[in-house]
């Protein structure tokens, strides 16, 4: 997937698990890839694991992502998958991001798992 595609001026509330995921079924690992995204003005409240979870080769822009109650590292794209077609995923921040988004060094610094909130009724 190489077309521009914007995920823009939107909230993710309470994932189970990503907010948002960039795969590739593991068959295919090496003939495809997805680049040119652009994540911008994101509200993310609560997910049981990552905000970005990347099993893919390619890269996304992220811009002004704000996020909070977040269970585990801001971004998951650690490790190799020993892409021998597109490089492994690449997050670009372009800046005002921020509730645990650690840049380049995603994979070393590991926030705190921050327990969700308790319920509360529905305003």
């Amino acid at each position: 997937m190489s077309g521009r595609i914007e995920i823009t001026d939107s909230s993710f509330l309470d994932s189970t698990y990503n907010a948002m995921m960039f795969v590739v079924d593991w068959p295919v690992k090496d003939d495809y890839a997805i680049t040119n995204v652009a994540v911008r003005n994101i509200k993310v409240d609560g997910t049981g694991t990552n905000v970005v979870n990347a099993r893919v080769g390619g890269w996304a822009t992220f811009e002004n992502v704000d996020a909070r109650n977040v269970g585990a590292p801001f971004v998951n794209n650690c490790g190799t998958f020993h892409f021998n077609g597109p490089p492994e995923f690449e997050v670009r921040d372009l800046g005002g991001n921020d509730g645990g988004w650690t840049g380049a060094s995603w994979c070393e610094d590991r926030p705190a798992v921050v327990p969700p909130p308790p319920p509360s009724p529905w305003n």
